[in-house]
């Protein structure tokens, strides 16, 4: 099913002394460059791993001003304009924060109905300008669209009261200070780790836990990721880590509890939804880096298999590797 844009509105803010432009008409979304732009940037929202979930207190203002718009006490053009002047605020008042404009747009998916906000931060780019028969060069702002991405944006669910938020954004360098001001000052919302950074984590931790318990043994580490992928694939993107440990470290109990205990520890917490896709970027490859420089990857499976590949870890701490049966290609 396609994404169906009920309503969409633009507003142009500024922070540069320049007056802020708060729009009194909505977007003619049946315009085919309107409806690409909405879509494209909408769709990455929905699908995109590397969102963070979130959720609103139930103090948030936010939060209370959509329940008004949910209740049908407030339009959406009032809505978007309460939206927009609010980010408005921020950026009078944090002079770092670059000027934008702000795109307000409710949606429709089979997933269900979703208000979608993105703080569209200009970007320069060089367009070429003719005057008669002299053409030069020049510089102009512009929106991000086919190989730009949009940095700071939210989608909303506006099915129910819960209303489900996914976010992106990056830290702002605001008065010296690192500050999420998307999602902490604007949306006033309490965000989660994406699901990216779940599986980045793992990867650290699984790293720093065989260099200290196993002797930095690539293999031990192989069959972790192989573990990860194959419950991956078995749980539909869930992964349980007492089961990866289990698996990892069958018949040696004591290490799955060190193991399962050393991920709580570190904050990560049981049977997370990380998606096939995900797991399979960070875990499906193994990579062993030599001090000379040498490096090689290979399919993690492939490690504990010694029909394909040989791993002898000597009592130096260096490592033998021998590659069996290649087929060239």
């Amino acid at each position: 099913m396609a994404i169906v844009i009920r309503n969409a509105i633009l507003h142009v803010l500024r922070n540069d002394g320049r007056e802020s432009v708060f729009s009194e008409a909505e977007l003619d979304f049946d315009s085919e460059i309107c409806e690409a732009f909405i879509q494209k940037h909408v769709k990455k929202l929905i699908a995109n791993p590397g969102v963070r979930t979130a959720h609103f207190p139930q103090q948030a203002q936010f939060y209370q001003l959509l329940g008004n718009y949910q209740s049908n006490g407030i339009y959406f053009k009032e809505m978007s304009r309460e939206i927009a002047a609010k980010m408005d605020g921020i950026m009078k008042r944090f002079t770092d924060i670059p000027p934008c404009d702000l795109l307000v747009t409710r949606v429709g998916h089979k997933t269900g109905e979703y208000l979608a906000i993105l703080k569209l931060n200009y970007h320069e780019v060089y367009a070429s300008k003719s005057n008669n028969a002299d053409n030069q060069l020049t510089k102009c702002t512009a929106l991000p669209f086919s190989t730009g991405k949009v940095e700071y944006a939210a989608l909303i669910g506006l099915d129910g009261s819960a209303m489900p938020i996914n976010v992106t954004e990056k830290p702002a360098t605001i008065d010296g200070n690192q500050v999420n001001y998307f999602s902490e000052l604007f949306l006033e919302c309490e965000t989660a780790p994406s699901q990216k950074e779940q599986a980045k984590l793992i990867d650290e931790v699984t790293v720093e836990f065989v260099d200290e318990y196993c002797r930095q043994d690539p293999i031990v580490s192989a069959k972790i990721k192989t573990a990860l992928v194959e419950e991956s694939e078995e749980k539909e993107g869930t992964v349980s880590m007492d089961n990866v440990a289990a698996v990892a470290f069958q018949g040696q109990d004591e290490m799955k509890q060190k193991y399962v205990e050393t991920m709580r520890e570190a904050g990560v917490r049981e049977d997370l939804p990380l998606g096939q896709r995900v797991v399979k970027q960070q875990f499906a490859t193994h990579k062993i880096k030599a001090e000379n420089g040498v490096e090689i990857r290979f399919p993690a499976e492939l490690a504990i298999d010694e029909d394909e590949i040989e791993i002898t870890t000597h009592n130096d701490g260096t490592v033998s590797v021998l590659l069996k049966r290649l087929r060239m290609l």
